[in-house]
């Protein structure tokens, strides 16, 4: 087996190839461009059942895995639309994050549920504060989750457990990679302020490296392996996709399971544009960052835990409540 190599989704052999949109082996790749260009080919299993070893079935299962007939242009062509879709939608996100506001004080089913989410321009004298950075964070994140394109072929019950899975994922990335272009070695919202309140903090004087791992691991993975614009939004998008946690339809889980292979395959191939031979490993180590991730979010549930003990009942908005009570769910 090659270093960094990975398993072809048709075959399970290893290989480190990438071709017509997904990780198979040439072997594999030769018989799908067989397939499309044969003048016969079978119309059902030969064996009557799903054998996965007649030309049928094993086509059945490139079909499954995503292969798509396309020339290397009409792949890179993809690859860009897609990222630049990414980014127009992150624009939007970074956008009404800096400049706008909200006032609205809904509970986090209305915000996801809700068709659109009511900015308003920031005047000339506001002072943002910590509450202030931290609403729009999250409903910005949210917001983003939503725009993407299959997320309006879900039904409304299927969407609140999908975002209520993998917001908090979305949020802490997109604070950690805003902290990273700022030149900052941990979470801090614009203008200095404090990613926890002091009084947050000041619940735990006895545990300083706790704060410290939840408030600089992500963002000193995303300095360690120097993370482009381009992985940021792709590894943003293939975690929205992640169903581990969410309690999906089978329409939906697989509808998800789909866009999770194409934003996966798009990473890969841009890894491998972008970096030739070490390109599998880079797609490794991005996907590595999930792992960091996880382990800020598992602390940020310690946090709330701990909060909770001390004040049962904090006066804080619905949304900060609904948000730590969807945090329960989680499996840390």
């Amino acid at each position: 087996m090659e270093p960094n190599s990975f398993l072809c989704v048709i075959c399970k052999k290893f290989t480190t190839a990438f071709n017509y949109g997904i990780v198979c082996c040439n072997s594999c790749k030769a018989f799908f461009r067989r397939s499309q260009t044969a003048k016969k080919f079978p119309t059902r299993c030969t064996c009557n059942k799903n054998c996965s070893n007649c030309r049928y079935c094993r086509y059945q299962l490139c079909i499954k895995a995503g292969m798509n007939w396309r020339t290397l242009s009409q792949c890179d062509n993809q690859m860009d639309t897609i990222i630049q879709n990414l980014i127009n939608l992150d624009s939007h996100r970074q956008d009404r994050f800096i400049n706008f506001t909200t006032d609205w004080n809904l509970s986090l089913d209305e915000l996801i549920l809700a068709d659109s989410v009511k900015y308003e321009q920031q005047s000339i004298d506001f002072q943002p504060d910590h509450t202030h950075w931290s609403t729009v964070s999250h409903i910005t994140s949210i917001d983003f989750m939503k725009r993407l394109d299959f997320v309006k072929k879900m039904p409304s019950a299927d969407l609140n457990s999908l975002i209520k899975s993998n917001h908090m994922q979305i949020f802490f990335l997109c604070n950690a990679m805003r902290s990273y272009y700022d030149n900052k070695g941990y979470f801090c919202y614009p203008g200095g302020i404090d990613f926890l309140p002091a009084s947050l903090a000041s619940l735990f004087p006895e545990n300083p490296k706790m704060l410290n791992k939840h408030n600089c691991s992500l963002i000193g993975k995303l300095a360690e392996v120097r993370i482009t614009t381009e992985e940021f939004l792709l590894l943003s998008a293939i975690l929205i996709c992640n169903t581990a946690s969410s309690k999906l339809t089978v329409p939906s889980l697989n509808l998800v399971s789909q866009y999770q292979r194409m934003y996966s395959s798009t990473l890969l191939q841009y890894c491998l544009n972008t970096y030739q031979h070490y390109g599998p490993s880079r797609f490794t180590d991005l996907l590595s960052i999930s792992h960091i991730i996880n382990g800020t979010l598992e602390s940020s549930c310690q946090i709330v835990f701990t909060l909770r003990y001390y004040e049962p009942k904090p006066q804080i908005k619905q949304l900060f409540i609904d948000i730590m009570n969807s945090m329960d769910e989680l499996p840390f």
